[in-house]
């Protein structure tokens, strides 16, 4: 006879995934926003882990102000990016937005999350993709092309 779960045995059971958000940002150049994390080596966008019961959307939001200090509601879904277990690391999906140009008041007006970032850069994207984590690197580009063609693209 087939046990029957209880709602709470038959959660405990399902895989556990990580989820994130990342948001690319513009200058009137076209340059794209990094960020540099004091934490770890590399670059990042602004985004992060979406929090229990938060949407991506909300999530993408969220980490805008924390990181950058910037009220953004306003954001587009460029892609969906999936990556593979890595070591200690479950698999994971990422939703990626675009939250357009900014201003030049807004660019002022950023201010970092001292806790978690020491600088940022708008560079060009093709310079930044060689220096952001292999997700993104992965997923950026079909994302500019996404974001060009008003699509979303599907990443793995």
């Amino acid at each position: 006879m087939t046990k029957k779960f209880t709602d709470e045995e038959y959660a405990a059971r399902l895989p556990k995934k990580q989820v994130g958000t990342a948001v690319l940002f513009f200058n009137t150049k076209g340059e794209l926003l990094i960020l540099k994390p004091n934490y770890k080596e590399g670059w990042l966008v602004p985004g992060g882990a979406i929090d229990e019961n938060e949407s991506p959307l909300h999530s993408a939001i969220r980490e805008t102000r924390e990181e950058i200090g910037l009220n953004i509601n306003e954001l587009q879904l460029a892609g969906i990016y999936y990556g593979v277990k890595k070591g200690v690391f479950t698999d994971s999906l990422k939703f990626i937005f675009s939250g357009g140009i900014l201003t030049d008041n807004q660019i002022a007006q950023i201010k970092l999350q001292i806790d978690e970032l020491q600088e940022y850069i708008f560079i060009s994207p093709e310079k930044a993709i060689s220096l952001l984590s292999s997700s993104l690197q992965k997923s950026i580009p079909a994302c500019l092309e996404s974001i060009k063609n008003k699509t979303i693209a599907y990443i793995e």
